[in-house]
């Protein structure tokens, strides 16, 4: 069981790291708005319209779900908007439940998310080869890999969908509501199941698959953490000219 360790460890590291970066991006993205056109709703706009895509996926898999769980749903809203102080780009109405179904119904937008990352990552770029040329420290390999992603065919389109899907993704404030009574639940059941000693003990089979699952999730979220990476760093050095230019400063603090 500890040989899965490693792998789960920089699977968390890149998921935690998508998150942290996803929410600085949808800050500056907005702060760019702001700065660009002096207005506030501009910049909530601007958020809209970049990760429109994402936004898209986000409230579709909250209706299917739900659909699929028999809970009723009602009106999509596909306009950004305020509440209770923070920005909504989107949502749908889904009839409430029990803490289990709300909380799949919450957590399928990192679902879909995941799968459309894996999807994008696995049929149109070599995403499993770069893992495997980073795992070996193949740094070259890894590089030519990396540069060789701007020569599929629309590559800019994918890679785009890639940005929008992982800044889009993540569960908002009201997507966790549940999920706290369920991680309770599901805690409490593990550590009776440790203190009895019920707890099974998986095959070396089954860790060995668990563990190629997660290099696959680990490889995607990596690859999506890269692009993001560079276009955070494109968005710095637009918003520092631009504030220049304007002689204008967002403060985010």
């Amino acid at each position: 069981m500890a040989q899965i360790l490693p792998t789960l460890f920089t699977f968390a590291l890149c998921a935690i790291l998508l998150y942290w970066l996803q929410r600085w991006i949808t800050q500056h993205l907005q702060g760019i708005g702001i700065l660009l056109f002096n207005n506030s709703d501009y910049g909530m706009t601007l958020l809209w319209l970049v990760l429109l895509p994402g936004i898209l996926l986000h409230e579709a898999s909250h209706w299917i779900t739900a659909r699929l769980l028999g809970l009723k749903t009602g009106k999509f809203r596909f306009t950004p908007s305020t509440s209770k102080g923070q920005i909504v780009l989107g949502s749908v109405e889904v009839q409430r439940s029990n803490a289990f179904k709300d909380s799949l119904v919450g957590l399928a937008p990192f679902l879909a998310g995941t799968l459309a990352l894996l999807v994008i990552g696995y049929a149109i770029f070599d995403v499993g080869e770069m893992g495997r040329a980073w795992e070996n420290n193949a740094w070259q390999r890894m590089a030519d890999l990396l540069a060789g992603t701007l020569r599929v065919n629309d590559a800019w389109l994918w890679l785009y969908l890639v940005f929008a899907i992982s800044n889009a993704m993540m569960p908002s404030p009201s997507d966790r509501e549940s999920w706290r009574l369920v991680l309770i639940y599901v805690g409490a059941v593990v550590v009776v199941l440790l203190i009895f000693g019920w707890l099974p003990t998986p095959s070396d089979a089954l860790v060995q698959q668990l563990d190629a699952g997660l290099r696959l999730l680990t490889w995607a979220f990596g690859f999506a953490l890269v692009i993001d990476a560079v276009l955070a760093l494109a968005l710095v050095l637009f918003e520092l000219a631009a504030s220049a230019l304007l002689r204008r400063k967002i403060n985010y603090s």
